[in-house]
């Protein structure tokens, strides 16, 4: 480890490395990123001439690979393969244009209160003690998802109202990520015999089990398995479950990519699934991932979703 750069002088060689990978007019600086839950990371972005989209490329990830052996000239070959392959994907001019971007803004379920500061500069509508916040979609592939956060700038940019961009983004959401629920079990079986972090193509819809015979806890997700937590904001989803299961449903936060379902049958006590929830936030879930320490309850006689008091 001695004969390792730090962190500070690390940034600062792989900077002048890429740079010369680069023409010399090409504009690459670091910056800071606010990701979910307030978590902060530096980035490279890497932007030329007539190109408009760059991935983030997170320095403290690269510096763990630096100090597990990954040799500086390895770590730029890495970034400069990722960078040549979203421009050779058409996004290299992806335009933020209203017009462009209508049938690719989308929603995800994050925490009010650990996101304080990000709610300042964005779109948002509160949500229980969650709040609703949106993005626009620029590449969906076997490599992953990659958006935009649209800031208030550019929903000023766009004039639209919050109300409108709430309308497009859950359409878009719910056609674009399509709700899967089913076994908690049942699903882990699958993707640990499939190795695939995706949700198994078997799993695609309420449909896929009957819920009055399978077995709680249920997980509700998203086709990709990504920020699947907002498929309960979708139309008559809970009232769908809650039908089927013929149960009031308590509903419990596992991450901000899934929720878990459990029937209410009048037998379990809300205060030991919230202890259960905050256990689990403070061992289990990645910080950045966590979105509640609260445990919910759907009527079905209400139609409502509240936190459980």
């Amino acid at each position: 480890m001695d004969d390792k750069y730090t962190y500070k002088i690390f940034k600062d060689v792989l900077l002048d490395y890429v740079k010369q990978s680069f023409a010399p007019e090409a504009n690459i600086e670091i910056h800071n990123i606010v990701k979910n839950n307030s978590f902060e990371l530096e980035c490279m972005v890497i932007i030329e001439s007539g190109k408009s989209v760059s991935p983030n490329f997170y320095l403290q990830l690269y510096y763990q690979e630096y100090l597990k052996g990954a040799s500086i000239e390895s770590i730029v070959a890495e970034m400069t393969e990722k960078y040549n392959e979203l421009q050779n994907e058409d996004f290299s001019s992806f335009s933020m244009d209203i017009g462009n971007c209508m049938d690719k803004i989308v929603c995800r379920l994050v925490s009010y209160e650990k996101n304080s500061r990000l709610l300042k500069e964005i779109p948002y509508i509160p949500f229980l003690d969650l709040a609703i916040i949106f993005y626009c979609l620029v590449v969906e592939n076997e490599n992953g998802i990659g958006s935009i956060r649209i800031s208030n700038k550019i929903m000023a940019e766009w004039k639209i109202t919050i109300k409108m961009l709430y309308q497009i983004a859950i359409c878009n959401t719910e056609k674009l990520f399509p709700k899967v629920i089913c076994p908690l079990q049942s699903m882990l079986e699958h993707m640990l015999e499939s190795k695939r972090k995706e949700v198994p193509e078997v799993f695609d819809s309420i449909d896929s089990y009957n819920l009055q015979y399978a077995e709680a806890p249920f997980v509700l997700t998203n086709k990709k398995g990504i920020n699947g937590a907002a498929a309960i904001l979708y139309p008559d989803c809970l009232k769908e479950i809650g039908n089927i299961a013929g149960e009031d449903l308590y509903i419990i936060p596992s991450s901000i990519h899934e929720l878990l379902i459990i029937p209410d049958d009048r037998h379990i006590l809300p205060e030991k699934l919230k202890k259960m929830v905050r256990e689990v936030n403070a061992s289990c879930v990645v910080s950045e991932e966590v979105l509640s320490d609260m445990v919910y309850h759907y009527s079905i006689e209400k139609n409502i979703i509240e936190i459980c008091s």
